[in-house]
C-alpha cells in the first residue's frame, strides 16, 4: 500500500496444505468417528460451520449435498464424492436422529477443530479456505468454485487466487539458476 492510498490491504486467508489436512484427518479417524466425519465433511465440501450444524438427513443425496438456507438465506448444491456420501449415510442410519446429522453448536465444532489442530491453527473456516485453495490448485474453474462456496461475488472467490500466487513465489525461491 502506498502512502496516498486509503484502501487497506486485503487480508490473505490462512489455509493448510492437503498433506497436513490428511494428517489431521488420520488423527481424528483414529480417535473418534463422529469428529472425523465432521472434519472430513468440512474439508471435502468447503461448507461453513453453520451449514454443517444445520445439515439434515434429507440434504444428503446420492452424489451431492444440498445446503439449505446458507449465508444470505440461499440454497445451493455441493457435489460430494461417493466416499463422503457413504460415510454420511452410514452415520445417519446408525444414530437415532430426529433430523440434524450433527446436532452440535458451532462452538462445539470449533472445539473439535481445536482438539486436532496440532501445530496448525485449525478452525472450521480454515478447512473451508484449504478446500478452496486445493480446488484451485487442482485446476477447478473459479466460477465453479464460486458456486460451490456460495459466494455472490466472484471477487470474494478470487481472493484464493492470491494465496496460490504466494505459493508460486515460495516455490520459485527454491529454484536456483
Amino acid at each position: 500500500m502506498n502512502q496516498f492510498s486509503s484502501r487497506t490491504p486485503k487480508k490473505l486467508y490462512k489455509y493448510i496444505a492437503k498433506t497436513k489436512v490428511d494428517a489431521i484427518l488420520e488423527k481424528a479417524r483414529a480417535d473418534n468417528t463422529r469428529n472425523y466425519l465432521i472434519l472430513v465433511t468440512l474439508w471435502r465440501t468447503g461448507m461453513r460451520v453453520s451449514e454443517l450444524t444445520n445439515l439434515t438427513k434429507r440434504d444428503v443425496g446420492s452424489d451431492q449435498i444440498t445446503i439449505r438456507q446458507g449465508k444470505g438465506h440461499k440454497d445451493r448444491i455441493v457435489p460430494a464424492d461417493s466416499g463422503l456420501i457413504d460415510l454420511l449415510t452410514l452415520h445417519s442410519a446408525s444414530m437415532n436422529l430426529d433430523n440434524r446429522l450433527f446436532p452440535l453448536s458451532e462452538v462445539a465444532v470449533r472445539n473439535i477443530c481445536h482438539k486436532y489442530q496440532g501445530e496448525e491453527n485449525l478452525r472450521p473456516h480454515t478447512l473451508r479456505h484449504s478446500f478452496a485453495v486445493h480446488c484451485l490448485k487442482s485446476g477447478m474453474n473459479i466460477r465453479v468454485l464460486q458456486k460451490i462456496l456460495g459466494h455472490t461475488n466472484l471477487s470474494t472467490t478470487a481472493i484464493y487466487l492470491d494465496l496460490i500466487g504466494e505459493d508460486i513465489k515460495t516455490e520459485f525461491k527454491k529454484v536456483s539458476f
